[in-house]
């Protein structure tokens, strides 16, 4: 076993395991109080705008001072080109999004558009829209680099052709964060995505190994292992734990039998090898795109019927996706992967990582819900603004491993965490919550 990319700082002997229900605290603002999907989107985006604006004035006055206005958009005069703030939703006009004109044309057997996983062109342009009004952002602003959905505040001036010349911007930065508690110990956290239980005979051995880890049969398998298994105070699948890609979807009625049996087959065998390692630490499951979960943002939990026999522990939590948790004095905040594919696929940024760190900076966990990613229709509030920074953010089923700790302008410092899909790579990622050091380790016996 392998153990690579490593960042390590005094991993000493204490054990942590009496204090793993003590030290945690899991958040449920992601639960859905009632369901009502009649509602249209306004009211998500009137909400995250009235509430972000509200966070960024007191970033605008700390950053720009008092001299320079901020104005609504109703408000701004072509003759005048003074420079003024404007706080507004960025709006990215793209000719390739998907387009409900597309699926019309295809009721009526008219020519339909290609399908497209890929939405940017050199056309693409960049719109700031606050509750009335909207106006095209040139100048310094690189459009290729955001997505639609974003809240920010922009300073410039009105060209005489209608256009808002930006000369600086700022965002959000995701909050205040709390300090540090000092620990004495090194408890270990344990993110694993893409286990992929519908192929889980192709990896047999790893999973085994895998499990041996987790419960202390093995410390030293191919004497890489730095981190020690009885440190593990807690294990999060981030998602695509049952399947890791859609299914193939055909018309025989037969095949689709055959589908629905060979899930619920898949879902008994990975609820029999959780409950396996739910004897020897707590394990949070999270949904994934392709589980047979809810398809909006945010999913929701699991039911614990799906999963009987790892169900009867307490240390068995079926959480939501996106998820949030404070474990010994750190507050950890995750999603399987979703908004990072969606940024991607709206914008020129084609580093995860940098995608990943991108969320922390500007605030909101899927600035893309409800454009080009699903969400559920909040009328009241919009919980994916990010209202304090998190000392740990994830993202699961990326292709490969990578971690950075991104620093805030008011000193904030966030882990950020790329976990890789296990189907993919065989690999898990080891957070040491005193220090935040992050490592991969490898369980791919065939490799050197």
């Amino acid at each position: 076993m392998a153990s690579k990319h490593a960042s390590q700082n005094g991993i000493n002997g204490v054990s942590p395991k009496k204090q793993k229900i003590e030290n945690s605290n899991s958040m449920n603002k992601f639960i859905f109080a009632g369901q009502d999907y009649s509602k249209q989107f306004y009211n998500l985006y009137s909400f995250r705008l009235a509430e972000m604006t509200n966070l960024l004035k007191k970033k605008v006055e700390k950053s720009w001072g008092k001299d320079v206005p901020i104005k609504k958009l109703c408000d701004l005069r072509e003759e005048e080109q003074s420079k003024c703030i404007i706080i507004g939703t960025l709006f990215k006009h793209q000719q390739l999004k998907p387009s409900i004109l597309r699926e019309i044309s295809e009721e009526n057997q008219l020519a339909p558009q290609p399908p497209r996983t890929y939405y940017v062109s050199e056309n693409d342009k960049l719109i700031l829209e606050d509750e009335l009004q909207r106006i095209r952002l040139i100048g310094k602003v690189d459009v290729h680099t955001l997505v639609t959905g974003v809240v920010c505040a922009v300073k410039g001036y009105v060209e005489c052709d209608g256009k808002f010349e930006v000369e600086d911007m700022i965002f959000y930065e995701s909050g205040p964060q709390k300090s540090l508690k000092i620990l004495d110990e090194s408890p270990l956290l344990v993110l694993i995505s893409g286990f992929d239980q519908s192929t889980a005979s192709l990896r047999e051995e790893s999973l085994d190994v895998l499990q041996k880890w987790l419960g202390g049969k093995i410390h030293d398998f191919k004497k890489t292992v730095k981190y020690e298994s009885s440190k593990i105070i807690r294990v999060i699948f981030a998602g695509n734990s049952i399947r890791a890609s859609a299914e193939v979807k055909v018309k025989a009625i037969p095949s689709k039998k055959v589908e629905l049996s060979s899930t619920i087959e898949d879902v008994k065998n990975f609820d029999k090898w959780i409950s396996e390692c739910v004897t020897k630490t707590p394990v949070d499951l999270m949904p994934g795109e392709h589980d047979p979960a809810n398809f909006m943002l945010p999913q929701q939990p699991f039911h614990k019927c799906m999963f009987p026999l790892s169900s009867k522990s307490q240390d068995f939590k079926s959480t939501t996706n996106p998820y949030e948790l404070e474990l010994y004095g750190r507050i950890i905040l995750g999603t399987s992967g979703q908004n990072i594919d969606d940024i991607t696929r709206t914008s020129k940024i084609e580093d995860n990582l940098e995608a990943a760190s991108n969320i922390i900076k500007w605030g909101h966990i899927a600035p893309t819900s409800p454009d080009t990613l699903a969400c559920y229709p909040y009328t009241n509030k919009d919980p994916f603004i990010i209202q304090e920074c998190p000392h740990i953010f994830f993202v699961g089923n990326m292709n490969k491993f990578q971690t950075t700790v991104r620093e805030g302008e008011d000193s904030t410092k966030t882990r950020v965490i790329c976990v890789p899909s296990f189907t993919k790579t065989q690999s898990v990622v080891v957070v040491n919550l005193r220090t935040l050091d992050c490592e991969e380790i490898s369980f791919n016996v065939t490799a050197e």
